[in-house]
């Protein structure tokens, strides 16, 4: 039987190396550029969502501030009404003591005619 050399083992492995696992880190790594691909396209439509929230963001801001716009004039117009309101019962009661007071005044011509 012949012996077995270092050389032999060495020309084995190469040969177990070229024919079994190279093709198979091969395979591996092809897998993996697969997955990293996979991996950058998940990333860019992540960065496609945060940049509509981003716009989203921003007109909801602007919303906001045009809603307290419009709050700020509805209250002054109530504002307004209010004291437009209040000045109003207050001249109602000025004409009624008005008009009170003109019948106290006709009453008593009347009654100064008569006498």
């Amino acid at each position: 039987m012949a012996a077995i050399t270092k050389k032999d083992i060495f020309d084995t492995l190469i040969e177990f190396h070229g024919r079994v696992l190279e093709p198979r880190f091969d395979q591996i790594d092809k897998r993996l550029e697969e997955h990293e691909q996979k991996f950058r396209d998940i990333l860019k439509h992540f960065d496609q969502i945060y940049q509509r929230f981003e716009r989203l963001e921003t007109e909801y801001y602007s919303i906001i501030a045009g809603l307290q716009r419009i709050e700020d004039k509805l209250d002054s117009a109530i504002s307004k009404r209010e004291l437009i309101e209040r000045e109003i019962a207050a001249l109602r009661e000025r004409v009624s003591k008005l008009q009170e007071r003109i019948e106290e005044i006709d009453s008593q011509l009347k009654s100064d005619q008569h006498s």
